[in-house]
């Protein structure tokens, strides 16, 4: 399609201001028409005023269409999906409050990108791809381990698709800010690490879940401006992991994601077989 404004339909829960809309749909209609030629001419906005209501609404939205998905995290004030067979996009303007403008900007139109990359359900019903199934054979992994290990893998496939898409567009100071702000390690994220560590199938899932935040911002490390900057938060966000852990990441990050070409099915069996490294290493085989 041309340059038309994209219908936008806009569901509210809770008290929100209509100038907080109209700032949020004018920085959507900018993104689409810069973004053009693309394909969607129709996209759901649903703005929440607080958390605790999207955390209960998407629980009972994923129980109506039977998928399984992580909590809304405390990083993500943003997301989207294609469940319904239309792009949604998602905002919770108590975790939006906290942030600067360019962050906020940032994940503003990182999920229009998703939904003119991956605003159709083929992209949310994946199939397990080949090397996943090499990957479940090698190390006897059961299928809701593989399932956990699909979803992670593609998160970061398609967040790294968006970034390297809104680069190319010239956004580039907000998708940075947004990147660094996504790298910021929680104390969950080490928790996490603690408990997995020295568990194999756990400490496999735990690194490949890092992947997901340093698929938004691997596309910018070939930045002229920023993209050293960059690279000091990537390496400063793997800190916590043993050094040999870090390093395994680093070369998944350097090596998997710039091979990835145009289609986000294969990209995401790319990226599988790139992970084998990591279960091999973990499962010392």
């Amino acid at each position: 399609m041309g340059s038309a404004l994209v219908h936008i339909v806009v569901s509210k829960y809770g008290k929100i201001d209509d100038e907080e809309i109209e700032r949020i749909t004018e920085t959507m209609q900018e993104c689409y028409s810069r973004s053009t030629p693309h394909e969607v001419s129709l996209v759901d906005l649903y703005m929440f005023e607080r958390s605790s209501s999207v955390e209960a609404f998407f629980a009972k939205e994923y129980r109506k269409v039977g998928v399984a998905s992580a909590p809304f995290d405390e990083l993500f004030f943003a997301m989207h999906d294609a469940w319904r067979g239309i792009p949604r996009i998602t905002l919770c303007l108590e975790k939006m409050k906290k942030l600067q403008r360019l962050v906020k900007m940032g994940g503003i139109r990182h999920e229009v990108g998703h939904s003119i990359l991956h605003g159709n359900l083929r992209y949310y019903l994946l199939s397990f791809p080949p090397a996943l199934l090499e990957i479940a054979d090698q190390f006897n992994l059961p299928f809701e381990y593989l399932t956990n290990l699909l979803y992670l893998v593609s998160i970061a496939v398609k967040d790294y698709e968006v970034t390297r898409f809104l680069h190319q567009r010239g956004y580039v100071e907000d998708q940075i800010a947004y990147a660094k702000h996504l790298l910021k390690v929680s104390e969950d994220d080490i928790l996490s690490w603690e408990i997995s560590r020295g568990k194999p199938p756990a400490e496999a899932l735990c690194l490949i879940s890092c992947l997901k935040a340093a698929g938004c911002a691997a596309p910018l490390l070939v930045d002229k401006e920023f993209g050293e900057e960059v690279r000091l938060h990537l390496m400063e966000s793997l800190l916590y992991l043993p050094t040999d852990r870090s390093i395994l990441l680093l070369k998944v990050i350097e090596e998997v994601f710039p091979s990835l070409e145009t289609d986000t099915i294969d990209n995401i069996d790319r990226t599988v077989r790139g992970c084998k490294l990591i279960f091999e290493a973990v499962f010392n085989r």
